[in-house]
Order: structure tokens, then C-alpha cells, then sequence
């Protein structure tokens, strides 16, 4: 992991400390838990807290742009808080019983506590944003990036409905995978570069450029997530071999292999997602995605859309410190392991 993500890790765990206290409650727990900070008994572990690549994102931005990281800071913390709520919710619907390397949630306290757990972040992270500054020089632009962080989340929802509703439909073009990872996905990491436009005082055009250059590389860096689920090795990724195959998730690869898949693995493919009696075999699946082609055509997408992000931010007008962080940012986003 690129040593920038260091340089803003205590400032951020000290705003989510501050966004997060609460009564004694197991709520609490629960949302503790899910940051890394506790066990399911609310007792201090040392657990997997997350890579925060989205507050990093947005602070390492508003650097790059000349920006004072303090001013946007509760605002990076909010988009980590968004980012969990949404994990919490996600784990659920598809019903995902591990993360980070432990038991989800969900299926410690229910699904009903998770929910509750979830939406508690939601509130929360609105709250630290627009409590940060209520009356201060920063009261307009707290509000301006809370009503981004609002927008980001209602793409967020429509992403996730699209991705649960894709598990039903017998095919799904690679037109609309994407248009799903923009919401679910990317729109995070848009929110995280636009915000950092709202506090390191930028034109409307600069926030317009951040937004972009957030979606081209919240795309890409989804697309490596999705090979992750097929070819990653459990131990470093925290979740369970094929889990996006056994839900039946149209991912880029999937997609891919539906439509180059040729003879007997193309009938093969078809069956094993059609048979609504039994999960599709992740074994079977991924021969097919193998001789398919899928790992390299979903590659070489993903490097597709680094390449138009990287030309996206060249449009800003970044320090040279700056601009080499991202690069390397970039690089580790597309060619992580976990």
C-alpha cells in the first residue's frame, strides 16, 4: 500500500472517534465493530480497520489542489462512515457472512440489528459533516459537501438495486455493468475528489473535473474488485473463494464470458446460471471464464479506464507532489491483491 495512505490514517480515526460516540448501547458495538475497533463483545482488538480509500482520496486531493486537509477532514470521515453503512447493507442483501477477515455484522447481532447499525452510520456521517463547522467560515461549504455526500449515496442505492436485479436477469450487457459500478462504486470515490474541490476553494469547473476523474477511476478500481471475487486468494481479499459466483453477480468477467464463450462451455455457462436449485460451481465457472479469455478482456478494460482517468487529471492543477501520489494511488487501486 502506497505510504500516502499513512499520512492521513491518525487524522481520520480521530474524526470517526469523534463522529461515533454514542450512549451504551450495543449499537455502538456493532457500528465499533464494524470500523475494526472492537470485538463482538466491545472489547479493544487490533483488527483489519479497512484501507479508508475514500477519506484518503479526498484529502490527498485537496492537497494536490493547495487546500488545508484540516478544513476537509470531518468530511473525509464522513465518506468513510458512508462507505461502511453501505458494506453493512451490502453484506446483508447478499448475505455475505465474512469481511475483513470476520464473521459480518449481520450474521453476530441479525439482520435487523445490521440494519439499524447501518443506518446509524448514514445519520452519523450527515451529522459530523454538517455539525463540523454549523457556524463557522466553513458552515456553507460543510453544507455544499454534505448535499454532494447525499447525491453520492442516492447513486449508491440505485447501484445496489441494479446489482441485485442483475442476478436475475439472464443476461446483462457490459454498457450496463458499468452504468451499475458508476453508482454503486465509483460514486464514493467521485464524491471523495469533488469534496476536496469544495474545501481547497476550486472553481465549479475544477469540482467538475474531480468528478469525473472519480467515476473513470471508481470504475477501474471496481472492475479489479469483481476479478478479485473470481481470482483472488481468500487470504488476502477476507471473503470466501467464488462467493460473487454462487449469488449469481453479472460481473465484467461473467458478462464476458457469456457473450466469447463458445460450443460446449457456452451451453455449460448457461445452465449453471439458470439453475435456480443450485448455486452455479465456482470451480466449473472459472474454467469456462478461463478459457473464455475473461481475465485478460476484464484486464484490459480496467486499464482502459486508468488510462482515461489519467488523462482526466492531468486537467487539474495539482502540485507535482500531488500529481506523483496519485499515480501511485492509481497503480495500487488497479493492481491490488486484497
Amino acid at each position: 500500500m502506497p505510504a500516502i495512505f499513512s499520512r492521513y490514517r491518525e487524522q481520520i480515526d480521530q474524526e470517526l472517534l469523534r463522529a461515533t460516540r454514542g450512549p451504551d448501547l450495543s449499537l455502538y458495538t456493532m457500528i465499533h465493530y464494524q470500523l475494526g475497533w472492537v470485538d463482538a463483545t466491545g472489547e479493544e482488538v487490533n483488527a483489519d480497520r479497512g484501507k479508508a480509500i475514500r477519506p484518503t482520496l479526498c484529502l490527498l486531493m485537496c492537497e494536490a489542489l493547495g487546500g488545508t486537509i484540516d478544513r476537509a477532514a470531518p468530511s473525509a470521515a464522513g465518506l468513510e462512515l458512508l462507505h461502511n453503512f453501505s458494506l453493512i447493507h451490502d453484506d446483508v442483501m447478499d448475505g455475505d457472512e465474512m469481511r475483513r477477515h470476520r464473521p459480518t455484522v449481520w450474521s453476530i447481532w441479525g439482520q435487523a440489528q445490521a440494519i439499524d447499525a447501518g443506518d446509524l452510520l448514514h445519520v452519523l456521517a450527515m451529522l459530523h459533516v454538517l455539525g463540523s463547522n454549523l457556524d463557522g467560515e466553513d458552515a456553507e461549504l460543510c453544507r455544499d459537501a454534505a448535499e454532494v455526500m447525499a447525491r453520492g449515496c442516492r447513486l449508491v442505492t440505485e447501484g445496489q438495486h441494479l446489482d441485485l436485479d442483475f442476478e436475475s436477469r439472464p443476461s446483462v450487457t457490459v454498457d450496463q455493468y458499468v452504468g451499475m459500478i458508476e453508482r454503486k462504486s465509483a460514486a464514493l470515490i467521485s464524491v471523495a475528489f469533488e469534496i476536496a474541490a469544495i474545501f481547497s476553494g476550486n472553481a465549479p469547473e475544477v469540482r467538475m473535473v474531480c468528478d469525473t476523474y472519480g467515476s473513470l477511476l471508481g470504475t477501474a478500481f471496481q472492475i479489479r474488485d469483481d476479478m478479485l471475487g473470481i481470482w483472488g486468494d481468500p487470504a488476502l481479499t477476507g471473503k470466501p473463494v467464488g462467493a460473487d459466483i454462487r449469488k449469481r453477480k453479472k460481473t465484467l468477467p461473467i458478462i464476458h464470458a457469456f457473450e466469447k464463450a463458445t460450443g460446449r462451455d457456452r451451453g455449460r455457462l448457461s445452465a449453471l446460471y439458470s439453475n435456480e436449485a443450485e448455486a452455479p460451481d465456482p470451480v466449473a465457472v472459472s474454467a469456462i471464464l478461463d478459457r473464455a479469455g475473461s481475465y485478460a478482456f476484464s484486464e484490459e478494460y480496467m486499464r482502459t479506464y486508468l488510462q482515461k482517468a489519467s488523462a482526466t487529471v492531468a486537467q487539474l492543477p495539482i502540485s507535482e507532489w500531488g500529481r506523483q501520489n496519485l499515480e501511485e494511488v492509481e497503480l495500487y487501486m488497479v493492481g491490488r491483491t486484497s
